[in-house]
């Protein structure tokens, strides 16, 4: 949930809890006579109210809360039976409250401790009217549509609580394909350093050991460990296989190929600049990615632009499209493909940033680091 959700639903909560403590607060205790009950049910009510609007604060703390809350409600119900305190019927942001904290623990909390609140938040609101209003009639038709709307909130909590399951599912199935897709690429990566080095050392053995031949040998073994080290890191990312030899050109074309609406800036000089493998792997990801994303969210674009540029020890690749921009509330940068791409790019000392540029744009920029003596 984005940040303006969460903002509109708790100003919700807020406008329906004091709406409806306010109404009770001056119908039942300012403009009429209060009865004995009243007081300790709108002091019941309000209690309840204010633990609910607490859990947004301290989401870690929502079983405490809820027990908190169900608590207080049932001892408010049990006093009123006791004593036989007459009150008229009220208690709706009571009730209100106590839906939002079932359906919340349903929700977030493990399933036992989320079942046990559910049950004993169900007995809270539906014992309520009969422990403090009595066997009348009213009472009991009060009971059955608190028991509905109960089921209501257990049910809605359900949902959320699926849908968080499915997307962590969807997170863990996108992790191992990426692992499959390590799986290949290191063989590729990793063979075309360490056959360097192969070669390089039965030349050093035919010359009798020269020592900058050596010296060779040993920077193609650091580069291998760093490429190694680089992919492990990496969990997600698209499943489509990168290429593993050539330079930026290669990979860029391998991309854009065929694509009438893509138009490639490369600036002078960077085509025959001596990038590393994983860094010429990971430009080819954002641009299928990118790319991808154009296709899927904004179909109206007419003009892709792609620059590649390389300033101050970093390779910057830079997509822009002037599609529509995305409608107000739509997710548009957390897709597992932006995902992959952000936690590969990280994994180099990178940076990657997307977001909308212009009135009808949206930008991917991506920055990789090149070493001091490729840059």
């Amino acid at each position: 949930m984005n940040r303006a959700t969460h903002r509109g639903l708790l100003i919700l909560e807020i406008v329906l809890l004091a709406g409806l403590t306010g109404e009770e607060l001056v119908r039942r205790i300012i403009l009429e006579a209060p009865q004995p009950g009243e007081a300790l049910y709108f002091a019941s009510g309000f209690v309840v109210a204010a633990l609910a609007l607490l859990r947004r604060r301290y989401p870690e703390r929502l079983a405490q809360l809820a027990a908190a809350a169900i608590s207080v409600s049932l001892v408010c119900s049990a006093i009123g039976y006791l004593l036989q305190l007459e009150a008229p019927f009220a208690g709706d942001a009571e009730a209100l409250a106590l839906f939002l904290l079932v359906g919340a623990c349903c929700h977030r909390l493990l399933p036992r401790p989320a079942a046990a609140l559910a049950v004993l938040g169900g007995l809270a609101v539906t014992a309520a009217p009969k422990l403090r209003y009595g066997d009348q009639e009213p009472a009991l038709t009060i009971a059955i549509v608190w028991a509905m709307l109960w089921g209501a909130a257990v049910a809605i909590g359900l949902i959320l609580r699926d849908s968080v399951a499915r997307r962590e599912a969807a997170l863990a199935a996108a992790r191992n394909r990426e692992r499959l897709a390590l799986a290949r690429e290191l063989h590729d990566l990793v063979a075309h350093h360490i056959t360097g080095v192969v070669v390089r050392a039965q030349a050093a053995q035919v010359v009798g050991g020269d020592q900058e031949m050596l010296g060779e040998i040993e920077k193609a073994g650091a580069e291998a460990l760093a490429a190694v080290r680089s992919l492990v890191t990496v969990l997600r990312s698209p499943e489509q296989a990168a290429p593993t030899a050539g330079g930026l050109a290669e990979a860029v074309e391998t991309v854009v190929e065929g694509n009438e609406l893509v138009t490639v800036r490369m600036a002078p000089g960077l085509a025959e600049l001596p990038v590393a493998a994983v860094t010429v792997s990971t430009v080819h990801r954002v641009l299928l990615e990118s790319l991808t994303n154009v296709r899927r969210h904004a179909p109206d674009a007419r003009r892709i632009a792609v620059d590649l540029t390389a300033a101050d020890g970093y390779l910057r690749v830079a997509i822009h499209n002037d599609g529509v921009r995305p409608t107000r509330g739509r997710r548009t940068a957390d897709g597992y493909g932006l995902i992959g791409m952000r936690e590969r790019i990280d994994a180099l000392g990178g940076r990657l940033v997307a977001g909308e540029d212009g009135d009808r744009g949206w930008q991917v920029l991506a920055e990789l680091p090149l070493p001091e003596e490729e840059s």
